[in-house]
């Protein structure tokens, strides 16, 4: 069955968006909804199956029956846009950070599933198919038990001032984190943050969650940094996952400490996975599918609860 979609927000990331829904199949018609008088209608142009409005009313007026709706507008807007789709009967993919807090959270799903609707939060990374080939090494005890998990997210990349870099950024790793420990508490949250731009805001976080059994995370987020890393180590029992996001490559490496203390060195060997598929296509694809399933999306109501619960105490640390 072909649905019909609505694009609210058509900045730098929804123009991804926009391109991915025209590569889908499933895809009927793509409704462009964005407000901004500067928007330029010549990016329309290559699309057959595209029809714009300024405003989501607009749209609503229409009576145009809308399967579902990508949020990716400013994070202020995205509870109000959220609701007016949810009371409209729209499926909803909402860009991160999904709101603001968890108790906004909890009024949009305790609509949604009155009305039987979908909210998926964008965390595109759990769709990325090397993340979905870790968490299958996981699972299988591979690795053995998760002792500590490292993210690096830094670059010389695109400065805010509306939000700051963990806001920005850390939602992708927090995301992570949650995912390969299932979803776990954590006990605690220490922070360090720095800013050296004209922005205003933090241009670089290092955060440490604790969790129980001893597990903890490190987070490390940076919009201006002078090296370019995306990378993901998850040490364990038995075995270590390295993951470099840019080189597209897992390494499954295997060094023990002796009673001695010293190290064994079992060697290492490259994991395989297929990349003939984007993640955003991937996150897409889903997002639809899941329309008549909504209980398999793994980017559901308690993973993205348990991420937003991070920002609040994150951001109550930072406060006090």
């Amino acid at each position: 069955m072909k649905r019909n979609i609505a694009l609210i927000g058509v900045g730098r990331w929804g123009k991804n968006h926009l391109k991915t829904l025209a590569s889908i199949s499933e895809v009927e018609n793509i409704f462009v909804v964005d407000s901004n008088e500067n928007f330029d209608l010549k990016i329309l142009d290559s699309y057959d199956n595209v029809k714009f409005f300024t405003c989501l009313n607009s749209l609503l007026e229409n009576e145009i029956n809308i399967d579902g709706a990508i949020i990716a507008t400013p994070p202020k807007t995205h509870f109000s846009i959220a609701k007016q789709c949810i009371l409209n009967d729209i499926h909803v993919l909402i860009e991160k950070p999904v709101v603001e807090t968890t108790s906004e959270l909890d009024d949009l799903f305790k609509l949604a599933n009155k009305r039987n609707k979908l909210i998926m939060a964008g965390h595109i990374l759990l769709y990325h198919p090397a993340i979905q080939k870790i968490k299958t090494l996981i699972d299988e005890g591979i690795i053995g038990d998760i002792k500590f998990i490292h993210c690096q997210r830094l670059n010389f990349g695109v400065v805010r001032n509306d939000v700051d870099v963990f806001l920005s950024l850390a939602p992708h790793d927090i995301s992570l984190v949650q995912y390969f420990l299932n979803e776990k508490k954590y006990l605690s949250i220490k922070k360090h943050e720095s800013s050296f731009t004209l922005s205003q805001k933090n241009d670089y976080s290092s955060t440490l969650i604790e969790y129980p059994k001893k597990i903890n995370a490190q987070i490390d987020v940076g919009w201006f940094y002078p090296e370019k890393i995306q990378c993901l180590k998850i040490i364990g029992s038995k075995k270590t996952i390295v993951f470099d996001d840019i080189l597209k490559q897992i390494k499954l490496i295997e060094i023990q400490i002796d009673r001695d203390l010293n190290h064994i060195n079992n060697g290492e060997e490259l994991i395989s996975f297929n990349m003939s598929e984007l993640p955003l296509t991937s996150e897409l694809k889903s997002f639809i599918s899941y329309f008549d399933n909504p209980e398999k999306c793994i980017s559901g109501y308690s993973h993205t609860k348990n991420v937003i619960d991070i920002f609040e105490n994150y951001y109550k640390e930072k406060n006090k």
